[in-house]
């Protein structure tokens, strides 16, 4: 991509689906090691991975593999997508209040004009002025106009045992986050889907830190049967990501999510 700033933006997959057309999009076969069907693509179980738990840990095995064997001299800056799930421009509801998130048919026509050009220059824009992309910010759980703490939510769709286990974690390892950590429980709204562009430096220190948790945390918990919450590594990832954010004051960007249907 011609320009500034070289970006790439990762995309995961664990099944046979639409692939990008835009040149700055790199589709990466996450769960690869134990795939039935090997994607024409990168795989997430190529050299040092964590591909084996991809039930566990969703999205962050493609991460993973990502910060210990990507060519950091293809791009400057770089963040994660999903097959379905891919950052757009800018999207507004009545009087002009930015959304979310928006919905699309999934067909390769959508997806081309969702990964547009136009895109990658909001991208590069956005960086010059922030640490971080993000999508913006939604609440955490509403329900009938009652509005919940990052905490509650966490905990009326998970095991909140699991999120006090990270806490206890986060504050053996790092104990500078104990302010930031009740603060943050507190708050009402975040970013999900652990979606984050960032230059090489935030990501390297992002992810020695998350990590970092996630691996201990994992030596504690018991993974539910359910498919769905097995997937915890994930959930907590999206809560830790908002959270290294707030306490490290990094300024971030923030765009609407296009969510592709079936």
């Amino acid at each position: 991509m011609a320009g500034g700033l070289k970006i790439k933006l990762y995309t995961a997959y664990h099944k046979s689906a639409f692939l990008p057309a835009a040149d700055y999009v790199i589709p990466i076969q996450v769960g690869a090691v134990s795939a039935t069907s090997k994607l024409d693509m990168i795989r997430d179980d190529e050299g040092e991975n964590i591909s084996k738990y991809n039930s566990f840990f969703s999205e962050l095995t493609a991460l993973y593999w990502i910060w210990k064997q990507a060519d950091r001299s293809e791009s400057e800056a770089w963040g994660i997508c999903h097959y379905r799930r891919y950052f757009t421009l800018d999207k507004c509801k009545l009087f002009f209040i930015k959304k979310s998130r928006v919905y699309y048919q999934f067909n390769p026509e959508n997806l081309e004009s969702v990964l547009s050009k136009q895109l990658y220059n909001k991208l590069e824009e956005l960086l010059e002025e922030n640490d971080v992309i993000l999508q913006r910010p939604t609440y955490a759980h509403k329900k009938q106009g009652k509005v919940y703490t990052i905490e509650q939510a966490y905990s009326i769709a998970h095991d909140p045992e699991d999120w006090k286990t990270t806490v206890n974690v986060l504050l053996e390892k790092y104990a500078e986050y104990s302010q930031s950590i009740d603060s943050f429980c507190k708050q009402t709204k975040m970013s999900y889907y652990n979606m984050m562009v960032a230059r090489w430096n935030v990501w390297e220190e992002y992810l020695t830190w998350v990590f970092d948790i996630l691996f201990e945390v994992q030596r504690r918990i018991k993974i539910d049967e359910d498919p769905y919450q097995a997937r915890v590594f994930g959930f907590l990832s999206e809560r830790l990501l908002n959270l290294y954010v707030y306490h490290n004051k990094l300024k971030a960007g923030y765009l609407t999510i296009a969510l592709f249907e079936k």
